[in-house]
């Protein structure tokens, strides 16, 4: 899958959560190696790939950005973790070949966010 296929897959993945008001602000894709393949401008999370490996690998928390994190949610179709001082939350849904991570604002209804990320996450499956 060539770098314009992902864009346009968080592309549309950022106009669908606009319009379904899911209230993702941010979105990267990381291969299972740790690689950072894919960032959206607004989210810089260069050099903390490894922090996304280990939550998937089973952290229990995490700094990401400064921000401290807790994992508030473990399940087959990803993780949530929790902004310990009401930030905002880091989604993880992995799918064949790495994770599909996201930024969500503090408003966002969690479950439904990574229901929604997932759905996007899937289509990048075998392709990084």
């Amino acid at each position: 899958m060539s770098m314009d296929e992902i864009k346009n897959i968080i592309d549309e993945l950022g106009i669908a959560s606009l319009e379904n008001n899911i209230k993702i602000a941010g979105v990267a894709i990381v291969t299972d190696s740790g690689d950072l393949i894919f960032q959206t401008s607004n989210w810089d999370i260069t050099n903390q790939t490894k922090i996304i490996l280990d939550v998937i690998r089973g952290a229990s928390s995490f700094i990401l950005s400064d921000l401290n994190y807790t994992v508030t949610r473990s399940a087959t179709e990803g993780f949530i973790g929790t902004n310990d001082s009401g930030m905002g939350y880091i989604l993880f849904a992995p799918f064949q070949g790495g994770v599909c991570v996201a930024y969500a604002l503090p408003q966002a209804d969690t479950p439904k966010a990574l229901s929604f990320l997932k759905s996007y996450a899937i289509k990048l499956n075998g392709k990084v």
